[in-house]
């Protein structure tokens, strides 16, 4: 690989990177959103967060594409965009790769956070509504763990995927 296109891809790691951290940031509004009910910015943080994905991905085939041949593009591994690096500049590309992984961590983290307080809430709501309904005896049972137990099948509120 060429020093050029070297170059290229490591400018297209920091732009990762950035992207990653945008996500990230959306993420935390996303949870404080959620906590204090503001519908309006989540459907804003909402699209924000699918613009970013979408830049992340054209990033991705951007790094394909300068390092892979075209067979080589169905899909992206940073295992084996670390491959095409040269030797002399193995250790900077290991930094960002590192940096990387580290906010696809933190950003696993927060969606599974996120995603388990909507579920927390709906199913709190769906119980809520069981009881003044009279659909469900209420046999609200908390575990050790501070969770409580459904206690009606009747399912009124349910997350989006």
């Amino acid at each position: 690989m060429e020093g050029e296109v070297v170059r290229w891809v490591e400018k297209l790691f920091y732009k990762k990177i950035m992207l990653y951290n945008d996500l990230l940031h959306y993420l935390k509004e996303e949870r404080e959103s959620l906590i204090s009910i503001d519908l309006d910015k989540l459907w804003r943080i909402s699209k924000e967060k699918e613009q970013t994905c979408a830049d992340i991905e054209s990033t991705r085939q951007e790094i394909l594409s300068a390092v892979s041949s075209k067979d080589d593009q169905k899909s992206f591994n940073l295992n084996r965009i670390m491959k095409f690096i040269p030797g002399k500049f193995k250790a900077e590309f290991q930094k960002l790769y590192l940096r990387i992984l580290k906010i696809k961590g933190e950003i696993e983290v927060l969606r599974i956070q996120n995603m388990t307080f909507i579920d927390d809430s709906l199913t709190f709501m769906d119980e809520i509504i069981s009881i003044i309904t009279g659909e469900a005896e209420s046999k609200i049972i908390y575990n050790d763990k501070c969770r409580f137990s459904k206690s009606g099948p009747n399912l009124f509120l349910n997350r989006e995927i």
